[in-house]
């Protein structure tokens, strides 16, 4: 476990629920950054790709709003990477961005939270465009 994970796996643990949106901003931003790397880690979803557009969009889209321009900049450049390194390489570094940004506003760990994560849907863009056809070509 790197340092990233190991602290936002406490975050998690301090301000998420077991269920739900958190219940400060702090705490869902933390649930947000935690939806990413648990289905990169389990699944292999990256943001804009494949399944992950349903697992991980919506997360990717909060974390852009709620935290600053440099965490907005690296969501948006983990979006669409395909490659399965690339990708890991840029979600530790958005961990890293996003524990920084927590930790230098620590009022959000008493701002109450007033949205989940999940509105951030788009049904219009976060679907699986899996294709039966490309298998084939595999």
């Amino acid at each position: 476990m790197t340092t990233n994970e190991k602290k936002i796996h406490d975050l998690f643990e301090e301000l998420v629920p077991a269920s739900g949106a958190a219940q400060t901003v702090a705490g869902e931003i933390t649930r947000a950054i935690n939806r990413l790397c648990y289905r990169n880690w389990n699944d292999g979803d990256h943001l804009g790709v494949g399944y992950g557009r349903e697992t991980c969009n919506p997360a990717g889209r909060y974390l852009s709003k709620k935290c600053d321009g440099k965490v907005a900049a690296m969501v948006t450049a983990c979006w669409g990477v395909v490659d399965d390194d690339d990708y890991d390489a840029l979600l530790d570094i958005l961990e890293g961005l996003v524990l920084d940004y927590v930790e230098a506003h620590p009022e959000l760990k008493t701002t109450p939270n007033t949205e989940d994560m999940w509105d951030y849907r788009d049904e219009d863009e976060d679907v699986d465009t899996y294709d039966e056809d490309e298998e084939e070509d595999w």
